[in-house]
């Protein structure tokens, strides 16, 4: 049943950053993830980042984060889901080198005031919230915990989820790099500079989200853009839905 809320035609109950982002950087899988609803597996590296945000926010240790690190890819084995065993022990071992450069880190700045704190924000134009998980909440800042092998750098994706989350709280918010490459280990920072504009551009988006799905069907916003499968970001699960879709052989 069609309603007046476009969101709601499509089962969409809030916005993210994660789904802002992808609408701005691949329309086609974000009709695979969010307007078909098809959720891909997990993997190894997605597993080990939510072990090290748990470790730092919970206060664990290497050990123990490495057993539960080793639990949630049996859990997962044990619904089907199928991990590459090299990857798995890249992972399991990786795991020891960001919490050996994050744990020192996150003790020297203090004690945070909350671990994976919801924040929501609402807009006069948009008839759902934009909401958000924040990694770590401190008296005068927020911190998001980031693992990269890469140089890192402050891209515009990180800068959108950030300045809904400095919006939200009315504090500054940071992205905390846990850098491991082979030659170099360190944690680097960035502080969002732009959250006025950056937020002001969160809600543009997510207005033309809602143009879009105004009035259209999934069969006519499929055949408004195709998919590009070269980008890093399709997985194999993704890709078989879209070739259904948009009936590729």
């Amino acid at each position: 049943m069609q309603t007046n809320d476009p969101f709601a035609n499509f089962g969409i109950e809030h916005l993210s950053s994660q789904s802002i982002n992808l609408f701005v950087s691949n329309l086609p899988l974000f009709i695979v993830r969010y307007l078909w609803e098809y959720k891909s597996p997990t993997n190894a590296a997605m597993l080990r980042g939510s072990v090290i945000d748990k470790a730092i926010g919970e206060f664990k240790s290497i050990k123990e984060s490495q057993t539960d690190f080793k639990k949630l890819v049996n859990w997962h084995k044990s619904r089907g889901v199928e991990f590459d065993k090299d990857k798995v022990e890249k992972e399991l071992n990786n795991i020891s080198n960001y919490l050996e450069l994050g744990i020192p880190h996150y003790k020297n700045l203090g004690k945070f005031k909350s671990y994976q704190k919801k924040v929501e924000l609402n807009h006069e134009d948009l008839p759902i919230p934009i909401i958000g998980y924040i990694d770590l909440e401190y008296e005068n800042c927020i911190r998001d915990i980031k693992t990269t092998a890469k140089t890192p750098k402050l891209t515009d994706q990180v800068s959108r989820q950030l300045a809904i989350y400095s919006t939200a709280l009315d504090k500054p918010a940071f992205a905390d790099y846990l850098y491991v490459a082979k030659t170099k280990q360190e944690v680097v920072t960035f502080e969002i500079q732009d959250v006025n504009d950056r937020i002001n551009e969160v809600y543009r988006i997510a207005l033309a989200m809602m143009n879009l799905l105004q009035n259209n069907d999934i069969n006519s916003l499929v055949d408004s853009c195709y998919p590009n499968f070269a980008d890093w970001m399709w997985d194999e699960g993704s890709i078989e839905v879209a070739k259904e879709l948009w009936r590729i052989k």
